[in-house]
């Protein structure tokens, strides 16, 4: 059986190579046996956060039946809740797109305001992100 290997992001592969462009400048002029192990213990520390961040449930053994079926509550529960923020976040942006919609079709068919009803509908179409995070807030959803 052939070996898996999950796609590497680009931003993770940046990351790594800004980290280990800090621990090379770090040793700058030094030869490779004086730091190697520092490379090696950046690179062991990088497996066991990947394995930590990991973790998939019912893939270390056996549990109890009354784990198993917390378990599957809590991510029953989390999976509907996402869901729900989900769809009031779709209707949240069809709104906004019907709202868009209907300013350009206010200009396309000639009509002049001086931009105003341009600027009302890219106040509601461009939040800034503490405003929205603080509507976040607000209404007892976390990000």
């Amino acid at each position: 059986m052939g070996m898996q290997r999950a796609p590497v992001d680009a931003g993770e592969r940046q990351l790594a190579a800004a980290q280990l462009d800090d621990i090379a400048l770090a040793h700058a002029g030094k030869p490779w046996g004086s730091w190697k192990n520092i490379v090696v213990e950046w690179h062991v520390q990088a497996l066991a956060d990947t394995r930590a961040e990991s973790w998939i449930p019912g893939m270390s053994g056996p549990q109890e039946p009354a784990v198993e079926q917390a378990l599957t509550r809590l991510y029953s529960h989390h999976m509907r809740a996402t869901i729900a923020r989900l769809k009031a976040e779709n209707t949240e942006l069809r709104r906004k797109l019907i709202d868009a919609a209907a300013c350009a079709r206010f200009y396309a068919n000639g009509g002049s305001d001086a931009g105003l009803r341009a600027r009302a509908v890219l106040g509601t179409l461009v939040q800034p992100e503490s405003t929205a995070a603080a509507e976040g807030v607000k209404q007892g959803q976390r990000h």
